[in-house]
């Protein structure tokens, strides 16, 4: 079989070949220190972090009121298998403190009732864009706007609704791959975003790389923010849950939230990383 037939065959089964080899092991471990540049970057805005860790626990009657376990697919619960418990309080809190006009989340699920407990709790003007090909059936009944398709099939004018202090979350692929949705929102989405509009994207380990048991996973999301990071630009960062929770002093100060009965069992660690871009990019009209 010729290199041409090899690539045909690849692509009608949804393989890759590559011309290099490519052995897929971390270059850093969750469970050692976080060292060099990428660390010192994330860890010069511990004052932001141990700020905003302090105003979630003004709502704490809020988070005491979410049952370990619920039979209403409509509510949010801890012990669920897909948001641990520091990153739904991460965005509960977040939602509460800024009161946004507009949430946009991309990606839906467990994330999206959190978000809707905060906005009932208190009264909130936030309306809810779920922009998901695939979401669960009960996920719609609780948005206020949907677009039922993939980010990179979406016509991104509906980012300029955001406005200051409004919240975007990110929950996709975690793949950067040509027109993937990782790569349109992270290069196209992100740059062109007002400096007050805080973003949040799930499943990233910064400092630190994807942990080993992950490895079949293929993410790669997570190199494109460090490379933003790295190369000096100025995102602002709010909170990296997963480094606030190996963090014992920063993890520590939600301890009257980590002591709620309902929380005993849950997974009290996250991977949520939270920040703000501080200057918008020029770009053409989209």
């Amino acid at each position: 079989m010729d290199r041409a037939q090899l690539e045909a065959l690849a692509s009608s089964n949804r393989l890759l070949t590559l011309d290099y080899p490519v052995k897929p092991r971390p270059r850093s471990h969750i469970d050692q220190p976080p060292q060099g540049p990428l660390a010192e970057r994330i860890a010069a805005s511990n004052p932001t972090y141990q700020s905003n860790l302090q105003q979630f626990l003004a709502h704490l009657p809020g988070l005491a009121a979410i049952p370990a376990k619920s039979a209403d697919p409509r509510q949010p619960f801890w012990l669920n298998d897909w948001i641990p418990a520091f990153d739904a309080i991460s965005l509960y809190c977040f939602v509460a403190m800024r009161n946004p006009t507009l949430y946009m989340e991309i990606g839906s699920g467990t994330s999206t009732k959190f978000v809707r407990k905060a906005i009932r709790d208190h009264g909130l003007r936030t309306k809810i864009l779920s922009i998901d090909p695939h979401p669960r059936s009960e996920i719609d009944a609780i948005c206020d706007g949907i677009i039922r398709k993939p980010l990179e099939d979406t016509d991104l004018r509906c980012f300029n609704y955001l406005k200051p202090g409004d919240v975007v979350f990110c929950d996709g692929s975690h793949r950067a791959f040509q027109n993937s949705d990782a790569t349109v929102f992270l290069t196209e989405v992100v740059p062109a975003l007002g400096p007050q509009v805080l973003v949040g994207v799930h499943d990233i380990f910064l400092p630190w790389d994807y942990p080993p048991e992950w490895i079949n996973r293929y993410y790669s999301e997570q190199y494109l923010l460090a490379c933003y990071l790295l190369g000096g630009s100025s995102l602002s960062m709010e909170l990296p849950v997963l480094y606030c929770t190996k963090t014992p002093e920063l993890h520590a100060i939600l301890d009257p939230v980590w002591s709620l009965p309902d929380l005993a069992r849950a997974n009290k660690s996250g991977a949520l990383f939270w920040f703000t871009p501080q200057g918008r990019v020029p770009t053409a009209p989209r």
